[in-house]
């Protein structure tokens, strides 16, 4: 007897008795107010996330399943605190080699062909010989740009994606390609350039196999250092490019987070520097605003998603149906 169609995530109402495969995304031992140990556990798919619990015999399926499983799962899936969670009867480890791993890791709604092709048509268009040569030293390393294009942007917040990277550079490069007549003093090559450059570190400092995660080299020393070598090594084999470029091409690498705090070792000092900060951060927080409406499960009706960590606060999806008509 065929299986039946799985349900995602995102298309549970909250109400489900569901026995289906899930991507393990994390496991927590957690204590219960008598003391008892409980398990609370990060069930992934291809449309998003949810909580899910086992509260007997912890310790026992501890030891049987790992984070970046495949596990098949039975148990029941209700709304608690506005979020979906599943309290869960029993959870047992499958072979990856029985799973349709495409049902289970994000990948951007764009073409990615298509995505490829427009980075392509916008280092053409680059009029610095020096920033076109650099640019060109990544785009024509297929088997490297193969993994660029691959790469997500993130574990969990903004373009956390299989292809998420090249989405996120594609769309900065085409928003300061649009402001840039508005802002005559702002050298675009050299800005499209920083977009590129700001997060590719992330190409060696994240991991896309089963559930993004962070490299060793990640942890350890994170994709800004990682970038900023990565610029030195290609700068390094053309020969005679102007140091004073280098520099705000690095400037731009390090200073991109915009602060201290948030991980970069200079704040943002020259105008594309700023530029690329501001633009980056606006992608991010419009990409991940509407991650968060879209993958939101509180229940039908309501005007609001769960909590947001990265908002700080509740996010409005707008009025259910009827609660704005237009006016005639």
């Amino acid at each position: 007897m065929p299986e039946p169609p799985r349900i995602d995530i995102s298309d549970l109402a909250g109400t489900e008795a569901v026995d289906q495969v899930f991507l393990l995304g994390n496991v927590e031992v957690r204590q219960k107010k008598n003391g008892e140990p409980f398990l609370n556990l990060e069930l992934v798919d291809r449309s998003g996330r949810m909580q899910a619990k086992v509260w007997d015999g912890a310790e026992m399926v501890q030891r049987k399943i790992r984070t970046g499983d495949y596990v098949r799962v039975r148990g029941q899936v209700k709304i608690y605190n506005k979020r979906l969670d599943m309290a869960i009867a029993s959870i047992i480890a499958v072979d990856e080699k029985s799973v349709d791993k495409g049902a289970f890791v994000p990948r951007t709604k764009k073409d990615p062909v298509q995505l490829a092709l427009a980075w392509k048509e916008i280092v053409a268009g680059v009029k610095n010989d020096w920033l076109k040569r650099l640019l060109r030293t990544f785009v024509e390393d297929e088997g490297w740009f193969a993994k660029f294009c691959e790469s997500p942007a993130a574990v969990r917040l903004h373009h956390a994606c299989i292809g998420g990277l090249l989405e996120h550079v594609v769309t900065l490069a085409r928003a300061a390609l649009a402001i840039a007549p508005l802002y005559p003093n702002l050298d675009k090559d050299l800005l499209v350039t920083g977009i590129f450059l700001h997060d590719v570190g992330k190409v060696r400092e994240l991991s896309s196999d089963r559930v993004f995660a962070y490299t060793d080299e990640g942890r350890l020393v994170g994709h800004i250092a990682i970038g900023s070598q990565m610029l030195e090594e290609v700068v390094a084999g053309i020969e005679g490019f102007p140091e004073e470029l280098r520099l705000r091409l690095q400037h731009m690498i390090l200073a991109h987070h915009g602060q201290l705090e948030y991980g970069s070792p200079v704040k943002p000092m020259t105008l594309e520097a700023v530029a690329l900060h501001h633009l980056d951060n606006l992608d991010a927080k419009i990409f991940a605003f509407s991650k968060a409406i879209e993958e939101s499960t509180v229940g039908e009706g309501e005007n609001w998603t769960e909590y947001s960590k990265m908002f700080d606060g509740y996010l409005w999806k707008g009025p259910s149906s009827g609660g704005m008509e237009s006016q005639g």
